[in-house]
């Protein structure tokens, strides 16, 4: 077994064994009733009298460039207010734009070179409505230069590949389309640990391309008003409304609007979200909106996208190939790794990233087995594709997992065992919940070797499990700020967009919770003009709110407290909030009402005591599936499924297991249905509509069996923690597919109906 150390997080509320609130009382969501009963406001559904709506050009090639422009004809269409287009000395004299994280790439607002099909290019049309938009664009002649197009990134690593983005590759030694040069980590040396090995084996793993679907195409909506809050110099504000990634938008917008990094001088109104991680690289929307409601005088305009367009922000596509080496006993003793990735025309996502700081991804998860000997190397190429996107899930347990099983399969062990001999860290949360899942599944009745069982009607019958951590990269600062009204209310103002996670929600649990205070007397509350930066909902960060919503409730009620124990003639240690109410220790029929006490106020912004990046596991999870396989179509139905998450602590419970179920409709999707895929002859999507892209409905949904797992040891209010991506990967269904058939691993997801026929030999790969 791996090794049995536990890791406490310093600062985490371990002492705290008692909830009244947290963890036992799951009131109904603030969006729940607005989001079933239509009452909710998306981005889409916003409108002031006088609104104007926008649009782009889109390039109808892989990869293009603008030869001419010809917009009389749309200017003359009635109800087009403007016409811009590249040429435009204003546009042109903008900062030009680069992706949020990377520096290379830089890409005017409004360009005559369409990297990718779908491309924002030449032109933008500001019109009275949408139909108007759309018959101006058409009526637009353009002479495009057609260019040379790569969409896979291993055909943009090959040597004489046409060179797609000089400028984002001057030092490299590699390939012309190499973004910055790849990344590589070593622990001991892997080629002597495959002398070592009894068994050496290599797994290939891909992801294509894939859309993450959303319920609507954004849109942001932008206006200037006479608003001198927070603007000492009276300004006109701009109000831009957009996704949820709006801290990393706002300094964006602010320097195309001339002010620099102030900005705090631009308003975000963040409604209900439909497509958080849509655009969310790009967030040309955001800057186009405030450029165009500005340059008209300051009128309220929409800047949108269609259903086909919103497609093009897309999931990168990656490729692994990993050589493993163990022993007879199951142990690995060497890795050798290697990824090719997809950054898209941009740079979206390459190797500065989103958790790719320290180790190349698929690095990470292999640090944290037992092999002495790791070798790793991630390189990152650019292609003519959006890749807007990051993958939801942590990509990086793919290859862990896949070698497990492989490892199980060659050497016929139980691959619930392989993955215990294998992790490092396996007290207390691995342990916990692999034994949850494993009695929730019933592995011991359902496991089997490779192709070893048949269900009754004659399908093949397979499961799988896999392991996969919460690590810290995700701790970031958060501020919450908290008062008391003279009603003796506490109120907690927020701005953010709400996606899902129903983080306000659980912050007010974990306010209450901490400072005595009734639920109904702690009010959560939007607030539209509260400009806050540094706030919000990011899948497995909510765990963060809850930490910094406590440390912001002990600071106030630390002044209730000083309040309430003057006025009861007593010092601050001989009185404690007690339902709402300052109440004597001694003699608890001693109380104070908070009403009239006074109006208190306190802020915190901070984060978790805990180290960035993954060297640090937080908390574990543990997946087994359970599918059947026809042998004479491949279809693959998923049977059962269960996930056994350590929450550290479970703040509020509906939300956690809603978490892990939106995680698993997700994965379901992705391992048997869902890719992008592109005609390779002109680059253009051929299913980018809800018709010929297959996302799961309610009614394609397995069974699901979330099993909540406590261990303390988040880093979190209470010792929480969020909810892992690592549901969302699909490749779990891929290895129970393998344990069904007993053929090879299929390679590339999703697992369709011609790739496991070819698995079992009927049809030719």
């Amino acid at each position: 077994m791996g090794e049995t150390s536990t890791w406490v997080p310093e600062g985490a509320n371990q002492d705290r064994e008692d909830f009244k609130v947290v963890g036992t009382w799951d009131h109904p969501g603030r969006q729940s009733w607005d989001m079933v009963s239509g009452a909710a406001k998306y981005p889409t559904d916003l409108w002031m009298e006088g609104t104007l709506t926008a649009m782009a050009l889109r390039c109808p090639y892989g990869h293009a460039k603008v030869k001419s422009l010809d917009i009389t004809q749309a200017e003359q269409i009635e109800g087009v207010k403007l016409v811009l287009t590249y040429e435009d000395e204003e546009l042109a004299s903008m900062p030009r734009y680069r992706p949020a994280y990377y520096q290379l790439g830089a890409s005017p607002l409004l360009g005559d070179e369409a990297e990718f099909e779908g491309d924002e290019v030449g032109a933008v049309v500001v019109a009275l409505n949408e139909e108007i938009c759309k018959r101006a664009l058409a009526a637009i002649k353009v002479e495009w230069e057609v260019l040379p197009f790569i969409l896979d990134p291993r055909e943009a690593a090959k040597p004489g590949a046409p060179i797609l983005r000089p400028e984002m590759n001057p030092d490299s030694n590699m390939t012309g389309n190499t973004f910055g040069a790849a990344v590589e980590w070593e622990q001991g040396c892997a080629e002597d640990g495959f002398k070592e090995a009894d068994h050496v084996d290599v797994v290939d793993y891909g992801r294509p391309m894939w859309s993450q679907f959303r319920p609507m195409p954004p849109a942001y909506f932008s206006y200037w008003a006479n608003d001198p809050w927070g603007n000492p110099d009276g300004e006109k504000m701009c109000y831009v409304t957009n996704h949820a990634h709006f801290p990393s938008n706002g300094p964006i917008v602010s320097a195309f609007m001339g002010a620099g990094s102030h900005a705090d001088k631009y308003r975000a109104l963040s409604p209900y979200m439909a497509a958080r991680y849509c655009d969310f690289v790009e967030k040309r929307g955001a800057q186009f909106a405030p450029v165009l409601s500005k340059r008209l005088g300051g009128v309220p305009v929409r800047y949108v996208q269609t259903r086909r367009e919103s497609f093009d922000a897309a999931v990168p596509q990656t490729y692994l190939t990993v050589r493993i080496g163990y022993k007879d006993d199951g142990t690995l003793v060497a890795v050798q790794s290697e990824n090719v990735h997809q950054t898209g025309a941009r740079g979206g996502y390459g190797d500065k990233t989103h958790g790719h700081l320290v180790l190349p991804p698929n690095a990470q998860g292999f640090k944290q087995t037992v092999s002495p000997n790791i070798y790793s190397k991630m390189a990152y190429y650019v292609t003519n594709g959006a890749c807007t996107t990051a993958d939801p899930g942590q990509p990086q347990y793919e290859p862990v997992n896949l070698a497990f099983a492989k490892i199980a399969d060659t050497l016929k062990m139980d691959v619930s065992e392989v993955i215990m001999k294998n992790i490092k860290v396996t007290e207390p949360s691995l342990s916990a919940c692999m034994s949850a899942a494993k009695e929730a599944f019933d592995w011991k009745g359902k496991w089997h070797l490779a192709g070893e069982r048949t269900l009754a009607d004659g399908r093949l019958h397979g499961v799988s499990c896999r392991y996969a951590a919460s690590q810290t990269w995700g701790m970031i600062s958060y501020n919450i700020n908290l008062r008391m009204g003279v009603d003796g209310k506490v109120y907690m103002p927020y701005a953010e967009a709400l996606i899902g996670t129903y983080w306000p929600d659980a912050v007010q649990l974990v306010i209450a919770e901490e400072m005595g205070m009734k639920l109904e007397d702690v009010v959560v509350y939007y607030a539209p003009n509260y400009n806050n930066w540094q706030q919000g909902d990011a899948a497995d960060r909510g765990s963060t709110c809850t930490w910094a919503a406590k440390e912001a409730a002990v600071l106030l009620k630390e002044q209730i407290l000083a309040a309430g124990a003057a006025a009861l003639g007593a010092t601050p240690e001989e009185v404690d909030l007690v339902d709402s109410m300052v109440t004597l220790k001694a003699d608890p029929a001693k109380q104070l009402s908070l009403q009239g006490l006074g109006q208190l106020a306190v802020g915190y912004c901070g984060k978790p005591k805990v180290p960035f990046q993954t060297d640090v596991i937080r908390t574990m999870n543990v997946d087994m599936c359970e599918v059947a396989v026809d042998p004479e179509t491949g279809l693959v139905e998923i049977l059962d499924y269960v996930v056994a998450h350590d929450f550290g602590k479970v703040i509020r419970p509906s939300s956690a297991i809603g978490q892990i179920e939106n995680a698993l409709t997700m994965n379901s999707g992705r391992a048997l249905r869902e890719e992008l895929i592109w005609d390779e002859s002109t680059g253009v999507l051929l299913n980018g509509n809800l018709y010929d892209y297959k996302v799961p409905t309610a009614l394609d949904q397995p069974k699901f069996v979330p099993v909540p797992v406590e261990t303390r040891c988040g880093g979190g209010a209470y010792g929480s923690t969020g909810v892992a991506h690592a549901h969302a990967n699909p490749g779990l269904v891929g290895q129970a597919v393998q344990n069904a058939t007993g053929g090879d691993f299929i390679a590339m997801v999703p697992y369709t109906p011609d790739k496991v026929l070819a698995a079992l030999g009927k049809i030719a790969r």
